[in-house]
């Protein structure tokens, strides 16, 4: 049984603002949109860390939904966020395309940037060129470097080279595919780093449309390679990897490939020579064997994720994979859920590779549904992640709203995000969006002997007749309260029924800047 507070679909701004216009009988003062709307007994203990989507700002909050600390960037998310033991925040950054660059899609970064916790910039590594472009993720490893997903540029003659199938290039991008790599830095001084190890998935290809190419072979006989005509469309943008996670114990690394609804493991013990050759082709692959020629589509059960990553150890399943399964595009309408599954791991450490069929398992556990299954959906960002007692954080990317659900698949902690790109908003306004949201136990070394004390709540009070939600009361808020003449609704600011002169006269009695904008 789980505990449904509204719809998070993607399109709820809309749906809520034509309610509005069309007389619906909720008003603005009897609406909690956003900030902390649920908390029951059973949550984790610790601090939220959220950037809100395509902003300078990066947020702790406890679990009343207060600010206790905040950290401010020159340039928007790009887009994951981490908080160090030593109490800094390794952020990715969007430093915008290099000159004469075309790798502009969602999700793009470009920097890698580590502040102190009194926000003074200790790092900043830039990789954006014509070539390659840093985007959606990193990973922090334990020794100190840093793992990120990386764009390469791909030209028309090079993909031609490779097999690619001319009709999945687009002129609209150059006629160019912009391949994964990862990449692996070492900071070196304030602003430089060293690129120590690599991974490209243009050594790793396999296609059956042109004989005369070297990686020409048949795709179900070859599971461990990628099929470099297997494609969403011909967009530049081929795989557009979104998390990439570490583990340490066997040494590998996991990645999620949302445009071909697959998970995929690599190997990271390999050097970059030996991952350039068959020996760094792919370990593990999961979601969707069509994609190698063992399945159809009936198989297929990733459904764009988003935020693969392993359960820790000490942790409630352990060596699971979790992710926030989008459910873009699925046969039975489009909803989103959070999904777990085993890796079936060999004696080693490694993957067998299956001699006929998908790689295993059939099925994973499904972490949380909602009760109406459409009313829980992200296109989108988003994010699950496994905490010390068993219940995961999910985040529902879109909506911009945060969750925790307990072993049961409960809701019992709901946090809506108040803030969008050009700030904070006033309660009653529509949550904005995030890429996902991670919290860390109370007892996590970065909070030694740290100030936490609250700052209070991100957003604004209410501010009535701020109808569009820009802080300030103009001509557009007096345009949506004519077009309500005579009916209820949001625009009757006194309550009496109906949207008059009594109302008008309250609506330009607050003309300008809200009391409660920054």
């Amino acid at each position: 049984m789980q505990t449904t507070l509204r719809p998070f679909s993607a399109g709820l701004a809309v749906v809520t603002l034509c309610s509005f216009l069309g007389g619906a009988h909720a008003q603005q003062s009897d609406s909690t949109t956003i900030g902390l709307q649920l908390k029951e007994s059973g949550i984790t203990a610790g601090y939220t860390l959220f950037t809100p989507l395509n902003s300078i700002w990066t947020y702790l909050i406890d679990n009343d939904g207060q600010e206790v600390h905040q950290w401010v960037d020159t340039d928007p998310g790009g887009n994951s966020v981490y908080l160090l033991e030593d109490g800094s925040l390794l952020r990715c950054s969007d430093t915008g395309s290099a000159e004469g660059g075309i790798m502009i899609a969602g999700g793009d970064g470009g920097s890698i940037r580590r502040f102190s916790w009194d926000n003074e910039l200790l790092w900043d590594f830039e990789y954006s060129t014509i070539e390659d472009r840093l985007h959606h993720d990193i990973e922090p490893l334990p020794n100190g470097n840093v793992l990120a997903i990386n764009w390469e540029f791909i030209d028309r003659v090079e993909a031609l080279n490779n097999g690619r199938d001319p009709m999945n290039l687009s002129p609209d991008y150059d006629n160019s595919v912009w391949a994964l790599s990862i990449i692996e830095i070492e900071p070196n001084g304030p602003t430089g780093g060293d690129i120590v190890w690599e991974w490209r998935i243009m050594d790793h290809l396999v296609q059956d449309y042109d004989f005369t190419k070297a990686n020409y072979g048949v795709i179900s006989e070859n599971p461990r390679k990628v099929n470099f005509n297997q494609v969403r469309g011909p967009q530049g943008d081929w795989i557009h990897a979104n998390s990439v996670d570490y583990d340490e114990i066997n040494d590998q690394i996991l990645i999620s490939t949302p445009f071909l609804n697959e998970i995929w493991i690599i190997d990271h013990a390999l050097t970059t020579e030996e991952a350039a050759t068959e020996a760094g082709d792919l370990l593990y692959r999961w979601g969707n064997p069509a994609n190698y020629g063992r399945g159809t589509a009936e198989d297929q059960i990733n459904f764009f994720s988003h935020d693969a990553r392993y359960v820790p150890s000490g942790f409630a399943g352990a060596g699971n994979i979790t992710f926030f399964n989008n459910g873009n595009g699925r046969p039975d309408g489009n909803y989103s859920t959070i999904y777990e599954f085993t890796p079936p791991r060999n004696a080693d450490g490694g993957f067998d590779v299956p001699e006929t069929g998908a790689y295993g398992p059939e099925v994973g556990t499904v972490v949380y549904i909602a009760d109406h299954p459409t009313d829980y959906y992200s296109s989108g960002l988003s994010g699950a992640e496994r905490q010390p007692n068993g219940n995961t954080v999910i985040c529902n990317g879109r909506g911009g709203v945060i969750n925790e659900v307990d072993g049961q698949g409960n809701l019992i902690w709901q946090y809506s995000n108040p803030v969008r790109s050009s700030g904070p908003v006033a309660q009653g306004c529509e949550p904005g969006s995030v890429f996902r949201a991670s919290r860390y136990p109370i007892d996590y070394p970065a909070f030694d002997q740290r100030d936490l004390d609250i700052v209070g709540p991100l957003e604004l009070d209410r501010c009535l007749g701020d109808f569009d939600c820009s802080n300030t009361i103009g001509g557009a808020d007096l345009t949506l309260f004519l077009s309500n003449w005579g009916a209820s609704g949001i625009t009757d600011l006194n309550g009496s029924g109906s949207t008059d002169g009594a109302d008008l006269t309250l609506l330009l009695s607050g003309w300008g800047s809200c009391a409660s904008s920054p």
